[in-house]
């Protein structure tokens, strides 16, 4: 064989690959990898090596730090982001976030399998892991909720672009997506629960925990969210301003 005939065959070889990591993020077998392209594991072993070898050229000719691509169903999300930051949740369209994503639109079919699938995954994505389990709670008040609002503090300044967008976007929610529960939905329900816990045990006078959660939420909005975007103030420290909004809540709701 030709030193071009190798050439050639290690492009088809790294084309098929690429491919399977498009549909499998990584964990495709050298079999899959030798029916795709059609060649023997031998030939592929001989020309241009095992896996890790692949995988190391294309992350190479791809300018990557890792062996491997970022897993597809990220790099679908994140490409999701991107146009739903620029056109809302509802107008881009699956092709065009296959377009982003750099995957063909069968593959984002079949990770999420339609829009409604997709926009759900990105919910479920894209809203804070708050430590409001039981195993998260150590039973001392301030610190427990200071904690918890530094998570929110920290997630907004994160996603910033999310936030405004999940409130800029609201009238495009029809009841479907409503029943997706956006991350502020369900961090008020979350903290709610947690606010009546604290009551339950006597740590908070009793109060209707939605109204308390709501206008703990409002603090850490005004001081993540509003006062840099729109008062251009710098972004908050998360641990001190969460001290402070703790230690501001409570003033109202702790026992004597």
């Amino acid at each position: 064989m030709s030193s071009q005939d190798d050439l050639e065959v290690e492009r088809q070889v790294l084309q098929a690959a690429q491919a399977l990591l498009e549909e499998t993020a990584a964990s495709f077998t050298m079999d899959q990898l030798a029916a795709k392209v059609g060649l023997s594991r031998a030939t592929i072993y001989r020309q241009i090596g095992g896996k890790k070898a692949i995988l190391q050229r294309l992350a190479d000719e791809h300018g990557l730090d890792e062996l491997t691509q970022p897993a597809v169903p990220s790099r679908i999300l994140q490409a999701a982001r991107t146009l739903f930051a620029e056109q809302g949740l509802m107008a881009p369209t699956m092709e065009q976030i296959a377009a982003e994503a750099n995957v063909g639109v069968a593959t984002v079919y079949r990770h999420y399998g339609d829009k409604m699938g997709l926009l759900r995954s990105f919910m479920q994505a894209y809203h804070p892991q708050l430590p409001v389990a039981q195993d998260d709670i150590s039973g001392d008040l301030a610190a427990d909720l200071a904690r918890l609002v530094e998570t929110m503090i920290q997630f907004i300044l994160e996603h910033q672009d999310m936030v405004r967008l999940s409130f800029s976007n609201a009238r495009e929610w029809s009841d479907q997506l409503m029943n997706l529960r956006p991350f502020q939905e369900r961090s008020l329900n979350r903290v709610a629960n947690f606010l009546q816990g604290q009551m339950d045990a006597g740590r908070l006078r009793p109060s209707e925990p939605q109204q308390a959660a709501a206008a703990l939420l409002g603090m850490i909005l005004s001081f993540s969210l509003i006062m840099p975007t729109y008062y251009k103030l710098p972004d908050p420290e998360p641990q001190e301003t969460a001290v402070f909004i703790t230690n501001l809540f409570l003033n109202g709701l702790q026992k004597p």
